[in-house]
C-alpha cells in the first residue's frame, strides 16, 4: 500500500545529487572555488545539503566526469578543484558532429565564419616557425599525390595522408591565431569536415585535378599568411569553401554562402 504524500508537501528529491553538482558549478563560475581547492568531506557534504551519501557520490562521480573536480581514494582532504579543461566541450561537440546531428550546410557554413577569422587573426600573429610548419602541411599534401606512394601504401592512403595534411594546416593556422575558442570549435567542425573532404576527393571525377586545386588554395593563403594581408586570407577561406561545397546544397543554403563570400569582398566562381 502507497503512502499518500500530504497536501501542500514538496515532492521527493529524486535528483539530490543535481543540487550539489549545480552548487559547485555556481562556485566555480563564481571564482569562490578556484584550482587547487577542496570540496568538504563526503560526511560535510551529506550534513550540508541533508541528502544521502549515495546522493554525495554521484554528485561527485559527475563532477569528475566534467573534469571540474579530482577525488583521491582515502584522501580526507576532499576532492580538488581542477583547472578549467576543453575536453568535456571538445567531447560533446565531436559527438554533435559524429551523429550527423549537423548537416551538410550548417558544418560549412560555420566553418566558412571560423577559418576565415582564423586566417585573418593567423596574418597579424603568426611567426616564422608556424610558416615553416604550414609549408611543411603543403608538402605532405603534394607527396600524397605521388602515384608511386600511393601504390606502395594502398590506394586510399593517399587520400586519407592528403586530408589529413589538409587538417593540419587549418590546425597550425588556429593556433596562430592564438584564439582558443575557434581553435576548439574550429577543430572539432574541421574534423568532421575531414570525413566530407575524404568522401569529395574520393567520388571525384578527377581526383588528381581537385587535389592540385586544394593545394593551389593552401599556397595563397600561406602567400597572404606570410604577407599579413589578412582580409585576403580570410577571402580566401570562404572562396575555397564556397567552390567546394556549393554545388552539394541546396539553393538557400548556397545562397547564405554565397553572401558570406560577397561580405568579405570575395568572388563567386562558377
Amino acid at each position: 500500500m502507497t503512502t499518500a504524500r500530504p497536501a501542500g508537501a514538496p515532492p521527493p528529491d529524486t535528483r539530490a545529487f543535481q543540487r550539489i553538482v549545480r552548487h559547485v558549478e555556481g562556485a566555480i563560475a563564481a571564482g569562490s572555488l578556484k584550482p587547487g581547492d577542496r570540496l568538504p568531506s563526503e560526511r560535510e557534504l551529506v550534513d550540508r545539503f541533508g541528502v544521502a551519501r549515495s546522493s554525495v557520490r554521484e554528485a561527485l562521480r559527475v563532477l569528475e566526469s566534467m573534469e571540474l573536480v579530482r577525488s583521491t581514494a582515502c584522501d580526507p582532504r576532499g576532492p580538488q578543484v581542477q583547472p578549467f579543461s576543453t575536453g568535456p566541450v571538445r567531447r560533446s561537440l565531436a559527438m554533435l558532429t559524429s551523429t550527423q546531428a549537423l548537416s551538410l550546410p550548417e558544418l560549412v557554413q560555420f566553418r566558412m565564419i571560423v577559418d576565415a577569422s582564423a586566417n585573418l587573426m593567423a596574418a597579424i600573429r603568426r611567426t616564422d616557425a608556424q610558416l615553416r610548419a604550414l609549408e611543411r602541411s603543403i608538402d605532405r599534401m603534394r607527396a600524397a599525390m605521388d602515384p608511386g606512394a600511393r601504390v606502395a601504401s594502398g590506394a586510399e592512403t593517399g587520400q586519407v595522408e592528403f586530408s589529413r595534411a589538409d587538417l593540419e594546416f587549418h590546425e597550425i593556422i588556429a593556433e596562430a591565431g592564438g584564439n582558443q575558442l575557434i581553435q576548439l570549435y574550429g577543430e572539432v567542425i574541421r574534423e568532421a569536415v575531414l570525413r566530407l573532404i575524404e568522401r569529395t576527393i574520393s567520388a571525384a571525377e578527377d581526383q588528381p585535378a581537385l587535389m592540385l586545386r586544394s593545394i593551389g588554395h593552401h599556397t595563397a593563403v600561406l602567400a597572404a599568411i606570410e604577407a599579413r594581408d589578412g582580409p585576403r586570407a580570410s577571402r580566401l577561406a570562404r572562396e575555397s569553401l564556397y567552390a567546394y561545397y556549393a554545388a552539394h546544397v541546396a539553393p538557400v543554403d548556397r545562397e547564405i554562402m554565397a553572401n558570406l563570400v560577397r561580405e568579405c569582398g570575395g568572388r563567386i566562381e562558377h
